[in-house]
């Protein structure tokens, strides 16, 4: 999957006490309009390694015919 092929959002974490911190990302997979998201974790470095493994696996099962 290309970087190109992307749409990286930093969304608001609801689970985050700063008011206006934005920890939480959504991406977009612009050829598949696939979108997966997190903001479970607290950093956005994990939740966007979260967010693509899980748009990786919707991929996958698009691509499986599952």
């Amino acid at each position: 999957m290309d970087d190109n092929e992307l749409e990286i959002e930093v969304i608001p974490s609801p689970h985050d006490p700063v008011v206006g911190a934005h920890v939480g990302v959504r991406i977009r997979h612009k050829i598949s309009g696939l979108t997966a998201e997190s903001s479970s974790e607290t950093t956005q470095y994990a939740n966007k390694r979260n967010a693509l493994d899980k748009l990786k696996m919707q991929l996958v099962t698009l691509s499986s015919g599952n």
